[in-house]
C-alpha cells in the first residue's frame, strides 16, 4: 500500500466532507493553538497576560506562579465535522520554588477516508494528535523602580507531541518559554514563545516543523462599584508571517458570575461562568461561519488558602451549628498549623484552643494544641535561662559577684542541667569570705521565709472559702520554697485531712444520687470530688457513666438548645466577655449538665479569670 501517496494524493482530505481549510488549518500543529478552558476562550483567547489558573500551562507557564492551592481543570471543545478537542491541565503551588504544572490535549477526527488505487472502494480512517507539557514557573522578587514597580514571573515549559494518521505516527519534542508582569493595580502583560524550540514531527519520510508562536498579551482589571469587576484583554499572536490578533472582556458580580465575549478572525464568542468556594463551571461557544463550536471546562481547586480561612473566620461565630462549628474548628486547626510552621508558637496555640472549643471531641487538636504548650514552654524556659546566663556574665564581670550568683542560681532552676551554671556558683561561693556567706544565707532566708508567708496566707484563706484544692495548690508551692518549714508541713496534712473528709462525703452524697437516679445531681458531686482530688480512685469512671446516664435522659430540643447556648458561650468567651460566657455557661448545664464542651470552656474561663 502506497500510504504516502495516499497522504499527498488528490483523493485525500485531511477535511471532513464539505469543509473547506480554514488560514491556520492547513499549518503544522494547528490542533495544537486550539486553546483550552472555556474562559480563556470565552475571551478569543486572550489569556496570556491574565493565565490565573491551571490552564496557564498552555497559555503562558509564567502564568502558574499565580496559584494559591492545587488545581484540577478539565476542557472539552465540540468542532464541527464530527471533531472535538479535550484537554486537561493541573497546577500545584511550592511556596518558596515557584509552582508547577501538567497538561495533555487530545484532539481525534473521524470520517476520513482513504483509497488504495483510483478505482478501490474507500475505507475509513482517523487522525489523533496528542501533547503533553510539563511546566515549572517562579516569581522574581519584587521589582521597586520609580519607572516599574510591579511583579516579574517566568516560566518554561517543555513538551512531547504524537500525530497519528490511520497506521502512522510520529513523534516530537519542543519547549515554551513565558513572561508575566503584574502591576498590582490591575494592569498585567504577557509575553509567550511557544515553540522556542520547535517540535518536529515525522510521517512516513518527510517532516514538518511547527511554527513559532509570538503573543504579545495586555490585559487590564477595572473594579466597578462594590460588587462588580470588568476585565478587558487583548492579544497578539504572530505565526508564519502574520498576526492572528483578538480581543475579549469579561464582567464579573460578586467574583462568582460572569459573562464574556471575544472577537478574532476565526468570529464572535461568548461565554459565561459560575464559581463556588473551590469549584468552577465555563461555558463559551464560537460563532463559526461554518458551525458553531461549544466549550466547556470544570476546574476544581483543592484546600483553602490563609486568607480565605481568615474570612470563614472573620464570618464564623454569628449562627453555627455542630457541622458548620466543625467546619469553622477545621479552619482554626489549619491557621493554628501554618503559624507553627512560621515559627510563631503564640498564635498558632491562639487557633488551637479556638479549635479545640469549637470542636471539643477531636482528640487530634488536643494532642497538637498541649505538644504545641510543651514546644512553647520549653522555648521559653531557654529564653529565660539564656537571659540569666547573660545577665550573670555581665554582672561577674563587673564584679557584682553577689547579684551573679543569684542570677546563676535562676538559670540553673530553669534548665538543671547547665554545667556551667553549676560552676560557676561553686567559683562563686568558694570567693566568698565567711562573713559574706552567712549574710548571703541570712539575706536568703529572710527572702524565704516573705514568700513562704506569702504561700501560707493565700493558702488559709482559700481553706476558709471552702476552696480545699486552690489551698493544697498554695501550700505546696510553700513546701517548694522550704521544704523544712514545719508550718507548711502542717497545714499540708491538715488540708489532706480535710480533703479525705470531704470526699467522703460527697462520694456517699453521689452514690445516693445514683441509686434515686437524680444523674444532675451526681455529676455534680463527682465534679466536685475530682476538682479537689483529681486522682480520687474510681471517680473519673462513675463521673462518666453517670454523664451518660444524664445525655440519654436529655429531650432532644433540650440538647440542640444546650448546642446552640455553647457556642454563643464560646463566642463570648473569645470576646473576653468572661461574666457573659459564665450565665450562658450556667444555663447550659441546666439544660445538659454533662456537656463536654461547656465542662472545657469553664475550665479555661477559670483560669482565665485566675
Amino acid at each position: 500500500m502506497l500510504l504516502a501517496a495516499c497522504i499527498l494524493g488528490p483523493s485525500l482530505s485531511i477535511f471532513p466532507p464539505g469543509v473547506p481549510a480554514q488560514p491556520d488549518g492547513g499549518l503544522p500543529g494547528s490542533f495544537s493553538r486550539q486553546g483550552a478552558g472555556a474562559r480563556a476562550l470565552g475571551l478569543a483567547g486572550a489569556f496570556a497576560g491574565i493565565a490565573d489558573d491551571a490552564s496557564a500551562i498552555y497559555w503562558n507557564p509564567a502564568g502558574l506562579s499565580m496559584l494559591t492551592k492545587p488545581e484540577l481543570t478539565i476542557n472539552h471543545i465540540t468542532l464541527f465535522g464530527g471533531t472535538s478537542n479535550d484537554f486537561i491541565g493541573y497546577g500545584m503551588p511550592l511556596k518558596s520554588f515557584g509552582a508547577i504544572g501538567a497538561g495533555y490535549t487530545s484532539q481525534g477526527s473521524g470520517n476520513f477516508q482513504k483509497r488504495e488505487a483510483p478505482y478501490d472502494a474507500p475505507t475509513a480512517f482517523s487522525i489523533t494528535n496528542t501533547m503533553f507539557q510539563l511546566g515549572w514557573a517562579l516569581t522574581i522578587p519584587a521589582i521597586q523602580t520609580r519607572s516599574i514597580p510591579g511583579r516579574i514571573s517566568v516560566g518554561f515549559g517543555v513538551k512531547n507531541i504524537v500525530q497519528r494518521i490511520d497506521t502512522v505516527s510520529g513523534s516530537g519534542s519542543g519547549a515554551d518559554a513565558g513572561l508575566l508582569y503584574r502591576n498590582g493595580k490591575g494592569f498585567s502583560l504577557g509575553l509567550v514563545v511557544r515553540n522556542i524550540m520547535k517540535p518536529s514531527v515525522t510521517l512516513v519520510s518527510k517532516a514538518v516543523t511547527f511554527p513559532r508562536v509570538i503573543d504579545v498579551s495586555p490585559a487590564y482589571a477595572l473594579p466597578v462599584g462594590k460588587d462588580f469587576k470588568t476585565l478587558l484583554a487583548a492579544r497578539s499572536n504572530y505565526y508564519a508571517s502574520r498576526f492572528h490578533p483578538g480581543i475579549g472582556s469579561e464582567f464579573r458580580y460578586l467574583e462568582k458570575f460572569a459573562i464574556r465575549a471575544g472577537l478574532e478572525a476565526k468570529g464572535l464568542s461568548l461565554g459565561a461562568g459560575a464559581q463556588f468556594t473551590n469549584y468552577q463551571f465555563d461555558y463559551a461557544v464560537l460563532m463559526h461561519e461554518i458551525e458553531a463550536s461549544h466549550m466547556i471546562s470544570f476546574s476544581l481547586k483543592f484546600g483553602m488558602t490563609g486568607p480565605e480561612r481568615a474570612e470563614q473566620i472573620r464570618r464564623g461565630m454569628k449562627r453555627l451549628d455542630q457541622e458548620e462549628a466543625r467546619s469553622l474548628a477545621r479552619s482554626y486547626y489549619l491557621e493554628g498549623l501554618n503559624s507553627a510552621k512560621e515559627g510563631n508558637l503564640a498564635a498558632a496555640i491562639g487557633n488551637l484552643e479556638k479549635s479545640d472549643l469549637l470542636d471539643p471531641s477531636n482528640k487530634q487538636v488536643e494532642g497538637k494544641l498541649e505538644e504545641l504548650k510543651a514546644e512553647a514552654a520549653r522555648q521559653f524556659s531557654s529564653q529565660i535561662s539564656e537571659s540569666s546566663v547573660i545577665l550573670a556574665r555581665q554582672q561577674y564581670q563587673q564584679g557584682n559577684i553577689l547579684i551573679s550568683l543569684e542570677y546563676w542560681k535562676a538559670a540553673l532552676q530553669v534548665d538543671p542541667a547547665n554545667e556551667e551554671a553549676r560552676q560557676a556558683i561553686e567559683t562563686i561561693k568558694s570567693r566568698l569570705g565567711t562573713q559574706e556567706q552567712e549574710m548571703l544565707a541570712r539575706a536568703q532566708k529572710e527572702i524565704l521565709d516573705v514568700q513562704v508567708s506569702q504561700f501560707l496566707a493565700r493558702a488559709q484563706s482559700f481553706r476558709e472559702q471552702g476552696l480545699l484544692a486552690e489551698a493544697v495548690a498554695e501550700a505546696k508551692k510553700a513546701l517548694a520554697a522550704d521544704g523544712a518549714n514545719e508550718r507548711t508541713k502542717t497545714l499540708l496534712a491538715e488540708l489532706d485531712q480535710a480533703t479525705r473528709e470531704k470526699v467522703e462525703q460527697l462520694s456517699a452524697q453521689a452514690a445516693l444520687e445514683d441509686e434515686k437516679k437524680d444523674f444532675k445531681a451526681s455529676v455534680a458531686a463527682y465534679q466536685a470530688i475530682l476538682q479537689m482530688a483529681p486522682a480520687a480512685p474510681g471517680i473519673s469512671e462513675k463521673l462518666k457513666a453517670a454523664r451518660s446516664a444524664v445525655h440519654i435522659k436529655i429531650k432532644p430540643e433540650l440538647k440542640k438548645e444546650a448546642e446552640r447556648l455553647y457556642y454563643v458561650a464560646v463566642d463570648q468567651y473569645l470576646k473576653k466577655q468572661y461574666q457573659e460566657s459564665s450565665r450562658t455557661l450556667s444555663r447550659i448545664f441546666e439544660l445538659d449538665p454533662g456537656n463536654e464542651g461547656a465542662l472545657k470552656l469553664k475550665a479555661k474561663m477559670e483560669a482565665a479569670l485566675k
